[in-house]
């Protein structure tokens, strides 16, 4: 039993998940059975889900009762899983059995999210679409609840939109088995942070599609302070507000052109001069540049090599592109698309200056 008790919803699904008046709020239910160890952190954890629910104008629903999966979730806007853990020797802890996994199933294929936190992962051995559900298996953990390494990676999500680059926290660390190869990883652990001798990054979260539906997972939330902590408040109720649908992209930037212009010598060698409108240099979590750029008569951008595709778009003017030793002749009106891993560049020929847009996406979104 939980340490903190929560009282227990018991309602019959059709009362719980049927018809409700059209002004009603979505629900979020915040399911918490677990039959494998116990997290003390749950009620913490429900509570808070609770309170970011509402600030996102849904209707929060706290269960540990499997009844709630004996009929469709309509109205729905997402299960949250909050450590609910079986026990993997013991079959008979599973309650996603007979039709209740095919009314979670059926939901989240058909558009519904999930949001499973922590130890979701340590769930329903004996259920291979669980797996896949989640994105992963857990495997084991180190000892204790050590302070760690984490890395927020080059996606851009809702989840990480308001994490640092990279910070420290104490949590209880998960390594997984079973990983989906369809997984937008969010979040990394540095293993030798917390004394592994291993060198590369464990994925601690992540979101991906299965159906239509939107399922997150974080591995965070161990710890009964976890759930004071504002950045995993913030991590979570990003990945709530995504899985959802809710959550907003950031408003439109309009830039002024002219008030990126500079004159500057060519990049890649300095072969001569040019204008150039450094359009998205300003922008704030952009995750791609859109630059224009006239080169002066004799002016080139010299050979280098890539690591992303590129766009060159020619306004007017005439010059030579060359990629991996191959050049041809553009004038306005073309454009080339240059391969991630080509040798590039481009030089103006004829006797008007070569104005052209160049674009091309960043390894990793600006903040």
């Amino acid at each position: 039993m939980i340490a903190r008790p929560i009282a227990r919803l018991v309602v019959a699904g059709a009362l719980l998940f049927g018809a409700v008046p059209a002004a009603a709020a979505p629900r979020v239910l915040i399911f918490h059975r677990a039959t494998g160890f116990v997290h003390d952190s749950i009620p913490q954890g429900v509570a808070a889900v609770e309170a970011m629910a509402r600030a996102q104008g849904l209707e929060p629903v706290a269960s540990d009762d499997p009844a709630v999966f004996d009929t469709p979730l309509t109205d729905v806007a997402a299960v949250v899983l909050v450590s609910t853990t079986t026990d993997s020797k013991r079959p008979e802890s599973e309650w996603f059995t007979g039709t209740r996994r095919t009314v979670l199933q059926r939901y989240v294929e058909d558009g519904g999210g999930v949001v499973a936190i922590h130890a979701a992962a340590d769930s329903h051995y004996g259920w291979p679409w669980y797996a896949r559900l989640i994105g992963g298996r857990f495997a084991r953990h180190p000892q204790g609840t050590p302070e760690a390494a984490v890395s927020r990676t080059a996606h851009r999500h809702a989840a990480t939109a308001t994490l640092p680059k990279a910070f420290r926290i104490a949590d209880e660390w998960y390594w997984f088995d079973d990983l989906s190869p369809d997984l937008d990883h969010l979040l990394t652990l540095d293993p030798q942070s917390i004394g592994s001798s291993e060198v590369n990054p464990k994925p601690l979260a992540w979101a991906h599609r299965v159906g239509k539906g939107r399922v997150f997972y974080t591995g965070l939330g161990h710890r009964r302070e976890s759930w004071s902590d504002a950045r995993v408040l913030a991590h979570v109720a990003g990945g709530l507000g995504w899985a959802t649908g809710r959550a907003k992209a950031p408003a439109m930037v309009v830039i002024d052109d002219e008030g990126t212009r500079v004159r500057q010598p060519v990049p890649h060698g300095n072969i001569g001069m040019s204008t150039a409108w450094r359009i998205t240099d300003k922008v704030p979590g952009r995750t791609m540049e859109f630059r224009r750029r006239k080169l002066d008569r004799g002016a080139a951008i010299g050979l280098h090599p890539i690591a992303h595709d590129e766009v060159y778009h020619v306004v007017s003017g005439e010059g030579d592109v060359t990629s991996d030793g191959v050049t041809r002749r553009v004038g306005a009106g073309t454009t080339v698309y240059l391969y991630d891993g080509a040798v590039v560049g481009i030089a103006q020929r004829g006797t008007k200056p070569l104005a052209l847009i160049v674009s091309y996406p960043l390894a990793e979104a600006v903040e």
